[in-house]
């Protein structure tokens, strides 16, 4: 399942334009930085060159977390080698205030030591601002899940994606 997100294009980033970004030969790199289970990955921002687009398409909001290790980014080493992603149906097209967390249904897949769905169990995912067709960021707070493999999974951080809407 990596070697499947290795083939793909991917983005995700944060707000911060100073701190975190990085600038290589395809230009500007964004990456932002999300905690899971206390440990900080980068996460592969909007604009970069190479994207992995969250989307708002026949009322389902996907949102893909591109990640890699934090270490690896402040190196100017752009791999990335986990994904998490979060498909939410049966709510409204994300607007400023939605949480994630209300969506009626929600599922998630966390790709980081191996391939598990996962089930939502508290916190928020707000989005914090939005813009369709160009980026959606969100904010997670104590954002729990808990694998089908039982490991649990605590999401904390602000992310800016590339966001299309169709």
């Amino acid at each position: 399942m990596i070697a499947v997100f290795s083939l793909s294009l991917v983005s995700c980033g944060d707000d911060d334009e100073g701190e975190n970004n990085e600038y290589s030969r395809y230009g500007q790199i964004n990456y932002g930085q999300i905690n899971i289970n206390g440990k900080d990955y980068a996460c592969y921002g909007y604009g970069m060159p190479i994207t992995y687009t969250s989307s708002w398409e026949g009322g389902t909001l996907s949102i893909s977390l591109p990640l890699g290790e934090l270490a690896d980014a402040k190196k100017g080493e752009y791999d990335f080698d986990y994904m998490v992603s979060i498909d939410c149906y049966g709510g409204n097209k994300p607007m400023v205030g939605t949480n994630l967390a209300n969506y009626p249904e929600k599922y998630l897949t966390v790709v980081l030591d191996e391939a598990s769905s996962a089930d939502y169990e508290s916190g928020s995912a707000i989005v914090k601002s939005v813009k369709d067709d160009d980026y959606i960021t969100i904010e997670f707070k104590n954002f729990k899940c808990k694998a089908s493999n039982l490991q649990s999974y605590t999401f904390n951080g602000t992310v800016k994606l590339d966001y299309d809407v169709d």
